[in-house]
């Protein structure tokens, strides 16, 4: 019988910050090297994404190695949004991002936020599936945004009602 590495979801800490933005990385590299070119995703990207994280930030862990995060909180309009949530490669298909949503969602139920949201890059294709695969849903809204290599892509929202979730 095989036992696979249980996940923990955790806050994140300060020291966790390198392993925060290697993950972060690592996700892009792989998952978007259709989407940017490649240059931006080795090189400039490092300064892009090297930033602080207000809001919640919580981390998965399995067998004492991060390999996942979620950033999220109060968007504007007072809904609960997922700022980022990255897996890295190696864990994709093992249940971490799962673990770490169910508890983001949670999280999110827990501060009386009714509904739930994320954008996702339209061409992001492992991600729209991870977010339906979740119970969320595209709203039809859209955005174009810069990543940071002044070539905007289209963004679309997806969103999901977490009021069943409210204790």
């Amino acid at each position: 019988m095989r036992v696979d590495t249980l996940t923990l979801v955790r806050e994140a800490r300060a020291d966790d910050t390198p392993a925060i933005r290697e993950v972060h990385l690592e996700a892009w590299r792989v998952a978007y090297r259709n989407l940017f070119e490649s240059g931006f995703l080795s090189g400039q990207l490092d300064a892009v994404r090297a930033r602080d994280y207000p809001g919640t930030l919580l981390v998965a862990e399995r067998g004492r190695r991060i390999v996942a995060f979620a950033h999220f909180g109060t968007a504007d309009d007072g809904k609960g949004e997922i700022y980022d949530c990255y897996a890295r490669p190696t864990a994709w298909g093992s249940g971490a991002a799962n673990s770490l949503l169910t508890h983001v969602l949670e999280t999110l139920a827990d501060t009386r936020h009714k509904d739930v949201r994320a954008w996702t890059l339209s061409g992001a294709n492992r991600a729209r599936h991870f977010y339906r695969k979740a119970g969320f849903r595209e709203s039809g809204r859209y955005r174009e945004r810069d990543h940071g290599d002044n070539r905007p892509v289209m963004e679309l929202e997806y969103i999901r009602s977490i009021r069943h979730l409210h204790h």
